[in-house]
């Protein structure tokens, strides 16, 4: 026993001293911290929160290791080492001219983050080729311009370790070819939001661990030539919102791992290629607002994608037929999407009718159909979804009644406990943001879930609105505007609690507004214009909110505020107001709304207010 406490005892000791020595016993090392003073004043306007950041001395005895942004990690017995500089969002400006190799200096720095600054002028070369270890680079929103690798680094003999880099958002106008064929290792690549012109660089595919390709919202122009069979890692690819022409390329087929497509809004022509069929893991696919021909083709071959939950094929295939559907045998019909959550087929003047095969989907949540050519009526069987909660069938040729099975969607029939556990669709579980338009800014992020809403405007549906409709209760949005709707305003729609907009405007109801509709709390759009309504126009809670345009055209309604020639003549109905022949063409429906906007006599659009609608799902 004493032999184990002589053995015990020793350690112990060396424990507690341990334990007692001052924590910065270890710092880091001279060499680390020069380059982090030099790092500093290589920004015109230094880094305040860093000692010596605003012009002063570094004290020799400073531990660079506890600077702001500033990690480190120990190597060997007692040598600490910078290995991540996170300066994101830390109010950096200016140029960033790093003269003497500050930054190379740090040899175990593997990590270098300075989005969200104000940093200006070109990327230094040493950035990409010259550091070592690192292994990732942010320099995302900032305003850096020029080239990304400029000549003498895209002849430079070294290699880069770079997995991670992001240039997006930035005013970057040219990619050097040269600068790929030294980053074997790169895996992720985000250039989303510059001013880059030219082709999309072949060298890419020299790339072979490529995981992720964003080069949206640029102006890269000619054809998609990229060798996709020497990327099989690739699991995205979003080149969205530039000005690429010719096919889709067939070799995206040889990525087996691709989940995500997105090249919707460019000049892309012909179909969807058939090799695509092999794409198993392909979950979203966005090829909205191109040229490309042949629906039939592209839903045949798209269905075979088993993982496929995001479609959209919105603004192509102009004036085609809507497939059917059949067994998808020798006559090559389509048999459905079963796993499908989210499909925008909007803007194509398709004709035909509301698709049977959509009765496969059985996990839909979102159905964008709206601005084709569509008749018949609205099929019953959408109301036995038991995920849908968004339905857009707008600027169609639809008739008749609207069915009242569509009132049974349990997804918005839902009490709140249900609702708390729905799963609604996120486009950000692919990497996609959703839009709003703004007037002044042109495009704005928005984050959060597709609103509830049922838009059955711009048809030919009559009839009454049925009372069962107030039991859609997670509704935010209610459009049934332009049509040949007749009866009362249901005193039912007071139930739709969660209501933020409503709009039965330009169609032949009677009677007057139910007063139970000024308890929607929420409803800050309101639209009855051009009916044949009549009584007093409430003057209570949201509803001495409304402009009088919200009740013109119906010389039966009288208010406080609203009287006599405020409320204009009376309304003729979407008989008298629409046309569908130019109805088509109207909207580039790919643009996305940033408010529930009221129409005007069913032909054009004034937004009336800021509603949290998100069209970017159509294209």
């Amino acid at each position: 026993m004493s032999s184990i406490n002589s053995q015990f005892w020793p350690l112990f000791f060396l424990f507690f001293l341990a334990w007692q020595l001052p924590r910065g016993v270890f710092t880091c090392t001279p060499a680390d911290r020069s380059a982090l003073s030099g790092f500093s004043d290589s920004i015109d306007a230094g880094i305040a929160a860093w000692p010596g950041g605003g012009g002063g001395a570094v004290n020799s005895s400073s531990d660079c290791c506890r600077w702001p942004g500033v990690h480190c990690r120990l190597f060997g017995a007692s040598e600490l080492r910078v290995v991540r500089l996170d300066l994101a969002g830390r109010g950096l400006a200016g140029g960033l001219n790093l003269q003497g190799g500050s930054l190379a200096r740090l040899e175990k720095l593997s990590f270098l983050n300075l989005s969200l600054n104000s940093l200006h002028g070109p990327i230094p070369p040493e950035l990409l080729l010259r550091m070592p270890r690192l292994r990732v680079l942010d320099l995302s929103h900032n305003s850096f311009t020029g080239e990304l690798g400029d000549a003498a680094a895209s002849s430079d003999p070294g290699y880069s370790e770079l997995v991670h880099l992001d240039v997006s958002f930035n005013s970057l106008s040219v990619l050097r070819d040269g600068v790929f064929r030294r980053l074997p290792r790169l895996r992720n690549f985000s250039a989303e939001s510059n001013l880059l012109a030219g082709t999309v660089p072949h060298t890419l595919s020299s790339c072979s661990e490529l995981e992720h390709l964003n080069m949206e919202n640029n102006s890269l122009h000619g054809a998609l030539d990229l060798n996709f069979t020497r990327l099989p890692r690739l699991r995205a690819v979003r080149l969205g919102w530039n000005l690429l022409r010719g096919r889709i390329p067939a070799s995206l087929s040889h990525c087996r791992h691709l989940r995500v497509v997105n090249l919707r809004r460019n000049f892309l022509s012909g179909q969807v290629p058939s090799a695509f069929r092999r794409l198993q893991s392909l979950a979203f696919f966005n090829v909205g607002n191109n040229s490309i021909t042949g629906i039939a083709q592209a839903l045949q071959v798209l269905q075979d994608c088993r993982a496929l939950s995001v479609l959209i094929l919105t603004m192509n295939f102009h004036g085609e037929e809507m497939p059917a559907g059949g067994d998808g045998g020798d006559t090559g019909g389509v048999r459905g999407f079963p796993r499908l959550q989210l499909l925008g087929i909007a803007s194509c003047a398709l004709r035909g009718a509301v698709p049977p095969w959509l009765r496969v989907s059985a996990h839909l949540t979102v159905l964008d159909l709206s601005w084709n050519r569509l008749t018949g009526t609205v099929p019953p069987w959408l109301g036995g979804f038991d995920a849908l909660y968004r339905i857009d069938l707008s600027g169609n040729a639809l008739t008749g009644d609207i069915p009242l099975a569509l009132t049974r969607l349990k997804s918005l029939a839902a009490g709140d406990d249900m609702k708390a556990s729905q799963q609604k669709l996120r486009l950000s579980d692919y990497g996609v943001r959703l839009y709003n338009w703004h007037v002044d800014r042109g495009e704005l992020w928005y984050d959060a879930n597709i609103p509830p809403s049922l838009d059955l405007s711009q048809n030919g549906l009559a009839g009454a609105i049925p009372p069962e409709i107030g039991d859609m209760r997670q509704l935010n949005i209610l459009n049934l505007s332009c049509n040949a709707l007749s009866g009362p305003i249901p005193a039912t729609l007071a139930s739709l609690a969660s209501l933020q907009a409503l709009d039965l405007s330009h169609n032949e109801l009677a009677g007057e507004i139910p007063a139970s509709l000024t308890g929607l709390t929420f409803l800050s759009c309101f639209d009855v214009s051009y009916n044949r309504l009549r009584g007093v126009i409430p003057n209570v809670s949201q509803f001495s909110t409304f402009p009088c345009s919200s009740f013109a055209g119906n010389p039966g309604l009288h208010g406080e505020y609203c009287d006599g020639d405020a409320l204009g003549r009376v309304g003729t109905g979407a008989n008298g107001w629409w046309s569908y022949d130019t109805v088509g063409e109207i909207f580039d429906r790919a643009a996305v709304f940033a408010g529930f906007c009221r129409w005007s006599g069913c032909h054009g659009t004034v937004c009336l207010c800021d509603v949290a609608v998100s069209k970017d799902f159509a294209g």
